[in-house]
């Protein structure tokens, strides 16, 4: 009767397993043993062969602030119009540029751009006003609502106005950028044009119109009006 193939009466190869186990475990135990130890030693990493260099960085006194803004006033002055006249009261193709801008209150890159360029910006046309009904009522976006369709409200309520921005106006204030604002004023819902042909033929339409634009101007230091139908 034949043998099986792995039968091994004297156990010759389990001895020679059991010492190759034997020895797989006293070097794995050399190893750990060694791994322990040099965690636990705390020997400091040699210090690297660049040289450090130290950096005398402190806060800013506000005196020093307030030089700092000066020099950035004079810097632009100095890249910018030359004279202190209105930007809408200079005379246009002078020698002296004017630089104009959109601020769109639905992008916040677009207060972004408006404080990092806000001193070199002699106009700013911010889209803060629709004319979208036949009745010249004017309409602003109320830009809290996240849904894509916008939300329009009605800009005067009562004899008063409810605000479109809380933003562009106090940060033109208080960096004293001498920017004119002329807020804008167009006949688009976000998505289309609306046709405004019945607004314009309706007399008390128009004097609405006129009525609530002069109340809203009339809110805050703008330098007029902005019409893009």
């Amino acid at each position: 009767m034949a043998q099986p193939v792995f039968y091994d009466p004297r156990r010759s190869r389990w001895k020679r397993l059991r010492t190759l186990l034997d020895i797989i475990g006293v070097v794995l135990t050399g190893v750990i043993v060694v791994f322990v130890y040099t965690a636990i030693r705390s020997e400091p990493l040699p210090k690297p062969f660049l040289q450090f260099q130290k950096h005398p960085y402190r806060a800013l006194k506000e005196s020093e602030r307030e030089k700092a803004r000066e020099r950035r006033k004079l810097l632009v002055r100095r890249t910018h119009r030359r004279t202190r006249i209105s930007p809408s009261q200079l005379e246009l193709n002078a020698d002296e540029g004017i630089r104009a801008a959109y601020f769109v209150p639905w992008d916040a890159a677009s207060f972004s751009s408006l404080r990092e360029y806000a001193r070199q910006i002699d106009l700013l046309f911010p889209e803060w006003l629709h004319m979208l009904n036949p009745d010249g009522r004017i309409q602003g976006v109320d830009e809290q609502i996240t849904d894509p369709v916008k939300k329009f409200f009605a800009v005067i309520q009562n004899g008063a106005i409810r605000p479109v921005d809380d933003k562009v106006m106090p940060f033109l204030k208080s960096e004293e950028t001498g920017t004119e604002v002329f807020p804008l004023v167009n006949n688009f819902d976000g998505v289309n044009w609306i046709d405004i042909a019945k607004f314009l033929r309706n007399p008390e339409a128009r004097s609405e119109f006129r009525r609530e634009i002069s109340i809203f101007l009339a809110s805050d230091k703008f330098g007029g009006l902005m019409v893009d139908f």
